[in-house]
């Protein structure tokens, strides 16, 4: 087992997440954390930056008769600290997913769920992938920037300068920070901020947040264009899969442009549009969320 997985720290946040811990050791310091809990059709849930699987909490908890699975991300959560051979770019995180769900050995069909970065990894995924996939529940993501669309300066900070990234990002935290500020409308609670900050506690803990920040694709010749176009390419095979928008409107990032963009797209989707929820939706309507989903991958 590699010895790069995070010393996060115990505390109150616990209560808030009491599944006990799984791993995929796919190499020397890649390590996957996950949670694999209940019986049942699966759930797959997979997060974006700078969250864990934390996030989903509440539904691991509530979505009885599913078998729930939440990955966090390599460098995310309590999975491993990559060393420098790896580039945290989308490529190798869609081959991090294929790993991780071959490992599941799923017999049926499952259901995914995805947020954020989560957005890309997973959907990507399953443009490649239908036949394994049930259905799509999509929260404040996105694949491709939208007409209109200006990076909001709150990101922009982090993406403009590599100096600057790397000094808020990695040494002063101020991108976990910042999101676990204004990620929400209704401010979280002291064991629901310590759990989103816990993995993030040493700068060393930090890489992948900027990681994220730098792989997103602000000119064609960056590294990530190319994947994103070519997912972006067979995103019309996923209007064969039924689909579920839900999406925070006050999300100073994932905006009304994206889900109207989705919508688009994929004019069959049921949609829940929450005028009160920001980015971390999950955090400002969880009961409304999980009573939706379930309904929703119950018939």
């Amino acid at each position: 087992m590699s010895l790069r997985l995070p010393a996060v720290p115990n505390g109150p946040w616990r209560n808030e997440y009491p599944f006990a811990s799984k791993y995929l050791d796919l190499g020397p310091s890649r390590v996957l954390h996950y949670v694999d809990e209940g019986q049942g059709p699966a759930l797959v849930m997979i997060h974006g930056n700078p969250t864990w699987s934390f996030m989903f909490r509440a539904l691991i908890k509530n979505l009885s008769g599913f078998r729930r699975l939440a990955l966090d991300q390599m460098g995310m959560g309590l999975s491993a600290r990559p060393g420098r051979d790896y580039g945290f770019t989308l490529s190798e995180r869609l081959e991090d997913f294929d790993h991780w769900i071959k490992s599941l050995n799923l017999k049926e069909p499952f259901h995914l769920m995805v947020h954020d970065w989560g957005g890309p990894v997973g959907l990507g995924w399953a443009t490649e992938n239908l036949d394994q996939v049930a259905s799509l529940t999509i929260m404040n993501t996105g694949l491709k920037v939208p007409t209109g669309f200006d990076l909001p300066w709150k990101l922009a900070l982090f993406k403009r300068s590599l100096f600057l990234g790397r000094l808020l990002a990695t040494e002063l935290n101020c991108f976990t920070q910042g999101v676990v500020r204004y990620g929400t409308q209704r401010p979280l609670s002291p064991q629901a901020r310590e759990g989103f900050l816990a993995p993030y506690s040493r700068a060393v803990h930090r890489e992948s947040l900027k990681g994220f920040v730098a792989d997103i694709p602000l000119k064609k010749s960056h590294v990530t264009y190319q994947t994103l176009a070519r997912l972006d390419q067979n995103f019309e095979l996923l209007a064969k899969i039924p689909t579920f928008l839900i999406w925070g409107l006050r999300d100073f990032v994932f905006s009304r442009l994206f889900l109207d963009d989705f919508r688009g797209r994929l004019p069959e989707a049921r949609v829940l549009a929450l005028p009160r929820a920001g980015h971390y939706l999950l955090e400002d309507e969880p009961e409304t969320i999980l009573k939706a989903v379930k309904d929703f991958l119950s018939h």
